[in-house]
């Protein structure tokens, strides 16, 4: 009987789990990091080189499916509002189980201080960039939206409001021109679409084996597995909140 592929991947994630355990206790952390967590960290590559094409190519299909502007105006004062409602309950949501729950006292001192060395420099950066962002104008935001350069934005995983601010501006323009002059761009970016569709078919083969490696390094990086047991908690917290 052929597996489905989540069983896979929930496969290969335990089986990384076991494989990490087992090099790191026989002192071959070197080698998961240097031949295993490669491809982990190729498999997360190829999620992203893929995400900003899947959302620009599909979101310009789907607008233009919709032929008339004035269905878009209706569509996008719902989703507008149906997304400030989700994101600030989801908030709520993820505050309150965080300080109910808090899956960081599970870490133990030592293993504490250990991450805290390793990962001060990023914690770092995203302090100073939430300084920066407390000393910009209330408007600050809104401008951070609009790309200077679209394709510098789409270089950039984090800058995916610019990208999909210019897509729906490209789907809106493809709606209003004559039908026959859009046919071929519609085309064009159905075609790629359904590529991209496939090309995701293609990387998610490679999932299993993904999650293996990301698992395997991860059991070999920890400094403890009082930090694994909080792992576990953060995932139970997550998944809490989800099914919430």
């Amino acid at each position: 009987m052929k597996l489905a592929l989540h069983w896979k991947i929930l496969i290969g994630m335990i089986l990384g789990l076991l494989f990490g355990i087992f090099m790191k206790n026989i002192g071959m952390v070197g080698a998961v990091t240097d031949w295993i967590k490669p491809f982990g960290t190729i498999f997360i590559n190829l999620l992203k080189m893929i995400a900003v094409p899947l959302i620009v190519v599909s979101l310009i299909t789907g607008l233009a499916d919709l032929k008339d502007i004035s269905k878009l105006s209706k569509l996008g004062g719902r989703t507008v509002a149906l997304y400030l409602f989700t994101t600030v309950f989801a908030v709520c949501i993820g505050l309150v189980l965080a300080n109910v729950i808090k899956p960081g006292s599970y870490i133990n001192e030592v293993s504490r201080d250990t991450l805290l060395s390793s990962f001060t420099g990023d914690a770092n950066a995203k302090i100073q960039m939430a300084e920066t962002a407390k000393n910009q104008g209330p408007l600050q935001p809104l401008i951070d939206v609009v790309p200077e350069n679209f394709f510098q934005a789409l270089t950039d995983n984090a800058s995916m409001l610019k990208v999909i601010l210019f897509t729906i501006l490209l789907g809106i323009g493809i709606i209003l021109v004559d039908e026959k002059k859009s046919q071929p761009v519609v085309d064009f970016f159905k075609g790629l679409n359904e590529v991209i569709l496939k090309i995701i078919d293609i990387i998610m083969l490679a999932a299993p084996i993904g999650v293996f490696a990301l698992m395997a390094s991860l059991m070999v990086e920890i400094p403890d597995f009082t930090t694994l047991g909080a792992l576990a908690i953060y995932g139970m917290t997550v998944l809490l909140g989800l099914l919430i």
